[in-house]
């Protein structure tokens, strides 16, 4: 069973206003919206609650990259805080009825596709930007 990073610390900011930070404990805390034996995660609305409005999930790392979500997309994904096989937390967007997809055994040896979703890693800041009506 893989365990969350015990030094983990996320920054949250929601439409320009610092929240609570997402640490170890927050996510040992929640119950996975996905998981099976090798992978958990969360979707960032269940963990900020801010998020459940349409808009926008930024992800950035230490090194200032980062990705955007729109959420909710337009394929249904939803941003999640993925914690890896490898221990690591990601940020991605999953799919809710295929979470977890299998890339086992598909394409070639050296030519697999892989997971072609975009993901931040190592996570340093979720910036949720909430849509104006």
């Amino acid at each position: 069973n893989v365990k969350v990073p015990a030094a983990l610390s996320i920054e949250v900011v929601v439409d320009g206003t610092a929240k609570p930070a997402i640490t170890a404990a927050t996510l040992n805390a929640a119950k996975p919206d996905f998981a099976d034996d090798d992978r958990k995660a969360w979707r960032v609305a269940s963990l900020v609650a801010d998020a459940a409005a349409p808009g926008s999930v930024e992800a950035s790392s230490p090194a200032g990259v980062s990705v955007k979500f729109q959420h909710p997309t337009p394929q249904g994904l939803e941003p999640v805080l993925y914690l890896t096989r490898r221990g690591e937390v990601i940020v991605t967007a999953l799919d809710p009825k295929d979470p977890f997809q299998s890339h086992h055994g598909q394409g070639g040896r050296l030519s697999r596709p892989g997971d072609s979703m975009p993901h931040v890693k190592p996570v340093a800041r979720l910036e949720i930007k909430r849509s104006t009506p």
